[in-house]
């Protein structure tokens, strides 16, 4: 039966209206007035009717409203509780529970008022969704613990693998402990389980072999024994054919860049022994040169020549070298003349055993080292001696004045004196640097005030050095070389010799001085007729020619430009110091202010004792035979003697000099 709606969901059921009795008897208008009430009647029943169905429509609609509703809060709680499993903050094993509080916070559905069926509908569709929420969060529920499963089993395998990876762990253990895990692992993956655990031994038996491979891989020994395990031993059944191949494969490429690299690193061991060996040998023949410089060797140059060479021959070498520059000094730092006698000594041996790469060497070294020593003398003698450690420094020199220098000299001039002995000869007292300045200075003076300078000079160093600075002057200023050569020396008038020269140099310099152009019959060649055969060096005879053409040329300046020939024979006799005289028919220079005759009784006065102070073993040599130096003495006034310098003379007998035991020459002072 249809109801009728009454609001709020209410309704009652719609009864028909009352039924009117009318008489039988009824008259036309009766039966009009009956048919028109019943037709009022049926129109106001389908009234009623259309009302219910609009009603019920009603509530159909807005069942369907709290039903989708109750839906979307129920997928609301799941997502929301799904959000809180996957942030962990609501643990998976208590989501049912906040599942069903939070739907009983919900209520259950409003019927009161709906029809029957529509209420009951709407009850079976919240069902239906708070039903399918459950289920959704039993399949969360359920995706979790699976997740959860999982995370259990793969940090075993992880910690398993992990373990399975350090050196020495037992293998057949963690395959145990892994086959042990089949529940939980069934649990985490199922039917996907036993694949994983296979592709988890494999994979971690790969990475054991493969770890073992790396660790033996720089040993043959330990590669072989490996690689036999591997394909016949107890590896043999752990790796699937492609894992097995690849291994084999990485420790055969192993072995051979092991057997590759053993042999480059012999090549290298033995290239670097050979460079070592090269290096030491260097390290060897630059120390052996200068320790033969005589220089003084550091005590750290030789802790680092002796560590440079170690584990090879050269050490012991140096260490002899060391030692032996310690007690004797080096090559460079003995006299020249022994410099001399070493090359000698192997020049000997060369000729006795013949030729060897040891003696051409030691022989080259000796020779270059003797040329070094001489050419450094001839730049710098003074210099030459402090680099070879003759002398360990040179004494402050004042080279402002002439005056200064002479009154510093005496410090420099013990110096020069050990030079001196090295050298053989006489080594100027002044450094190069220093003859520079003292040129320098002269170059600015008079001729008179130079030959004055000159003499202050000469007279501060005596013969000996001034001699050597002249020749340490001889390339830059012949004219003052010659001056310093002959400082000392007066004329009769009493002025120096030398201001004669640097005067005539000045006077050749300006053209005042007749120029001499005739070659057979000018001063040169006078003065070289007078000259020759008196002075056994053509150095010294050059040198004294020159001085005396310089002299010729001064005292031409003074007399107009023109010299006689006793002027020429006068600047002779000042360049020699003295007369040349004739004996044992050769030229010989004999001292100023003396006579033949004068000169042959000194020479007549000359005493045993004088040839002893040379000789001190008592014996001279004489023509190549040894005699007695007293007998010698004897002899003199007979024999041959060369000009050996002012005032002094050398002995000889069958054109050789006669020497003392040391094999230097007699040399006769007449004065």
């Amino acid at each position: 039966m249809p109801r009728i709606p009454t609001g709020n969901f209410g309704n009652v059921i719609a009864q028909p209206a009352p039924r009117v009795q009318v008489p039988s008897a009824a008259n036309n208008a009766g039966a009009v007035v009956a048919n028109a009430a019943d037709n009022a009647m049926r129109t106001m029943g389908g009234m009623i009717e259309e009302e219910n169905r609009q009603q019920q429509a009603l509530d159909r609609a807005k069942s369907a409203n709290a039903l989708l509703d109750r839906e979307m809060q129920v997928e609301t709680i799941h997502s929301e509780i799904s959000q809180q499993i996957n942030d962990g903050t609501l643990p998976y094993t208590d989501a049912k529970n906040v599942y069903s509080q939070r739907i009983q916070e919900l209520g259950a559905p409003k019927v009161e008022g709906l029809d029957p069926v529509t209420a009951e509908n709407l009850t079976k569709g919240f069902k239906r969704a708070e039903f399918k929420g459950e289920m959704a969060i039993d399949g969360l529920v359920s995706k979790a613990k699976v997740a959860d499963f999982r995370a259990q089993t793969d940090g075993i395998l992880d910690k398993l693998g992990k373990k399975a990876g350090l050196p020495g762990t037992d293998m057949a253990a963690v395959t145990a402990q892994i086959d042990a895990m089949d529940e939980i692992g069934r649990q985490a993956y199922g039917a996907a389980w036993d694949k994983r655990k296979q592709d988890w031994k494999d994979n971690t038996w790969d990475a054991q072999l493969n770890q073992q491979a790396m660790a033996t891989r720089d040993n043959l020994q330990g590669i072989n024994a490996l690689q036999k395990r591997i394909t016949e031993g107890d590896y043999a059944d752990k790796l699937d054919s492609n894992r097995r191949n690849t291994l084999v494969a990485k420790l055969d490429a192993y072995k051979t860049s092991l057997i590759q690299r053993n042999e480059a690193a012999a090549a290298r061991a033995a290239r670097q022994q050979e460079l070592a060996l090269k290096k030491a040998e260097a390290e060897f023949n630059t120390f052996q040169g200068m320790a033969d410089k005589g220089t003084i060797l550091s005590p750290e140059y030789i802790d680092r020549a002796v560590a440079a060479t170690k584990g090879t021959p050269y050490q012991a070498g140096i260490v002899a070298l060391a030692k032996q520059s310690q007690e004797t000094g080096g090559i460079a730092s003995q006299p020249i003349r022994n410099q001399q006698a070493l090359l000698t000594q192997v020049d000997t041996l060369i000729a006795q055993r013949g030729r060897s790469p040891e003696l051409d060497k030691r022989r080259e070294q000796i020779a270059k080292v003797l040329n070094a020593s001489q050419a450094d003398l001839k730049e710098n003698g003074l210099r030459a001696g402090l680099e070879r450690g003759v002398i360990t420094d040179m004494a402050p020199l004042d080279v402002s004045s002439p005056e200064s220098m002479a009154g510093s000299f005496a410090k420099r001039l013990q110096q020069a004196d050990h030079v001196s002995a090295w050298a053989g000869k006489a080594v100027s007292p002044l450094d190069a640097s220093e003859a520079d300045q003292v040129r320098g200075i002269m170059e600015a003076l008079p001729p008179k005030q130079r030959s004055a300078a000159v003499a202050t000079i000469a007279q501060a160093v005596g013969p000996r050095y001034a001699g050597a600075i002249a020749e340490q002057l001889n390339s830059k200023d012949k004219a003052l070389s010659l001056a310093f050569a002959s400082a000392g020396d007066k004329t009769t008038a009493g002025r120096f010799t030398s201001e004669l020269i640097l005067k005539g140099a000045q006077a050749i310099k300006d053209g005042t001085a007749m120029k001499d152009d005739k070659k057979v019959t000018g001063w040169k060649a006078t003065i070289a007729q007078q000259i020759d055969g008196a002075l056994p060096d053509d150095r010294a005879a050059t040198a004294v020619k020159e001085s005396a053409y310089f002299i010729a040329a001064g005292i031409a300046a003074e007399n107009g430009g023109s010299v006689s020939t006793d002027d020429i024979a006068r600047s002779v006799r000042l360049a020699v110091g003295g007369s040349i005289i004739e004996r044992n028919g050769k030229k010989l220079p004999i001292p100023a202010q003396m006579s033949a005759d004068d000169f042959e009784s000194r020479i007549k006065a000359v005493s045993p004792a004088d040839i002893i102070k040379q000789a001190p073993e008592g014996k001279v040599r004489v023509a190549g035979a040894e005699m007695p130096a007293a007998e010698f003495a004897t002899s003199i006034p007979g024999q041959e003697l060369i000009y050996a310098g002012p005032g002094r003379y050398a002995v000889v007998v069958r054109g050789r000099p006669v020497t003392n035991a040391g094999g230097r020459p007699i040399i006769l002072e007449v004065r």
